[in-house]
């Protein structure tokens, strides 16, 4: 998000989804930039380390 919007995510809460085999957290929090605060969801592989996607709310 920084690097393709100029927002900072502030994350507030953290969600596990899946069972033993998945590697996916959704991440809820807001985006905190140029315009005020929006919530955003952010899911994420934290088996690489790597963002899969996120959407404001």
């Amino acid at each position: 998000m920084k690097d393709e919007e100029d927002v900072n995510f502030v994350p507030k809460d953290v969600e596990f989804l899946g069972g033993e085999d998945l590697s996916t957290v959704l991440v809820h929090g807001y985006a905190n930039g140029k315009e005020k605060k929006k919530e955003v969801s952010v899911t994420a592989d934290y088996g690489d380390y790597r963002v899969t996607g996120y959407g404001y709310n």
